[in-house]
């Protein structure tokens, strides 16, 4: 992992000599944000030539999202301002078909600066066809409505209850996705166990597969996706959450300013773990836009959502924040959620707020044994805003 790092440094601070014509900033028109976006954004590209055959660009990567929170139930209260996620890297463009990223997770105080990598990985794309496959620590985005999004582009201020409690975070392994036949296809192999910088490979392994095509249904637009993830379930995984298949259906439409995403996903636990059945319907829709400066846009997103667990206490709160207020475990959950979200640079600087009613029904513990009438259901609020920014 080290010879990995150290390569990716040798490469960045070769892309900064000046080996031809750094790019020039556009010239600001009437139909782009304020030149000063351009501005500051543009800095983040230290160097850019298409036609060098060796280096084809290099730039600064990271993002910022910091939110204040604020959540009750039962009485209890919590609130507090958290720098959700923090990370900064480079990625640099290679040979006309390779990418190289590295990005790492920086701490709140700054003592140490480094808290591990978010995401390292190499990847070779062949424009002809569009097939591509990646190689190193990745951001799993791969599998079901909300985790198939960048956490720089969702919708609301966090992603479902289903999505924490079943898909995983950052793993390691290879991945790969193209076009054939007018479908788009997905797969995937992954190491079961992940540390901070890399793995030991002691968990053995998880596998990814999906498929998608345009399908437009109701709206003028829209894809439908299907993704299976398999999980073998080694006592050592921890990469993976206890669910040994996961399968999502999920649709993704667009009609002007309308959107509609709905997602259906499915779990079967591993040993003691519960199966799961989760429901996600997330509208939205484009209120208004050149509110305050050229190209902002106001933005309404919603979302319902529903999880089942086959046995009891199958389901857990939200470590983020449910968690803070609310404790024990249930088997059906609900949540609605409404948010503005104000678009100043498009998705990459923007103002988020959302307000969530969340309700709990069965919870006891599944540590002991109670009767019927002592599980009960636990409901709550939770209010966050903040800012999204990346470059």
């Amino acid at each position: 992992m080290r010879m990995f790092i150290m390569l990716s440094v040798s490469v960045l601070m070769i892309a900064m000599i000046p080996v031809s014509a750094p790019c020039q900033d556009t010239p600001p028109s009437a139909d782009k944000a304020p030149a000063v976006f351009e501005s500051i954004w543009g800095a983040a590209r230290l160097y850019a030539n298409e036609d060098n055959p060796v280096i084809q660009s290099c730039s600064w990567v990271g993002r910022y999202h910091g939110q204040y929170w604020n959540i009750s139930s039962e009485g209890s209260r919590q609130e507090d301002w958290e720098n959700r996620r923090f990370y900064a890297g480079f990625n640099t463009k290679l040979f006309q078909q390779f990418t190289l990223e590295v990005q790492i997770n920086i701490n709140d105080d700054f003592d140490p600066v480094y808290a591990g990598l978010y995401d390292a990985f190499i990847q070779w794309k062949n424009k002809a066809n569009s097939f591509a496959v990646s190689l190193g620590r990745l951001d799993y985005v791969y599998t079901g409505l909300e985790r198939s999004t960048s956490s720089k582009k969702i919708k609301t201020m966090e992603r479902g209850l289903v999505v924490n409690q079943v898909m995983p975070g950052e793993v390691i392994g290879l991945y790969a996705r193209g076009q054939f036949a007018g479908l788009e296809y997905q797969a995937g192999l992954f190491s079961g166990s992940i540390a901070d910088e890399f793995t030991h490979f002691d968990g053995d392994f998880a596998a990814l597969v999906g498929f998608s095509r345009e399908l437009p249904l109701f709206y003028r637009q829209g894809t439908l996706h299907l993704d299976y993830l398999f999980n073998n379930g080694h006592a050592d995984n921890n990469a993976f959450k206890p669910y040994r298949h996961i399968v999502s259906l999920w649709h993704e439409g667009q009609w002007g300013p309308l959107a509609m995403g709905f997602d259906l996903t499915a779990a079967h636990g591993v040993g003691g773990q519960s199966d799961l059945l989760g429901l996600t319907l997330l509208p939205s829709c484009d209120l208004a836009d050149n509110l305050l400066i050229p190209k902002d846009k106001l933005q309404l997103a919603l979302r319902y959502h529903f999880a089942a667990s086959e046995d009891d206490y199958g389901l857990g709160f939200s470590k983020r924040y449910e968690q803070k207020v609310a404790s024990g475990r249930g088997d059906t959950y609900n949540a609605f959620y409404l948010g503005l979200n104000y678009y100043i640079y498009g998705q990459k600087l923007k103002l988020m707020a959302g307000a969530q009613y969340f309700d709990m029904a069965g919870v006891g513990s599944d540590e002991t044994e109670v009767t019927d009438s002592a599980q009960r259901s636990i409901d709550g609020w939770e209010f966050i805003s903040g800012v999204r920014l990346y470059f």
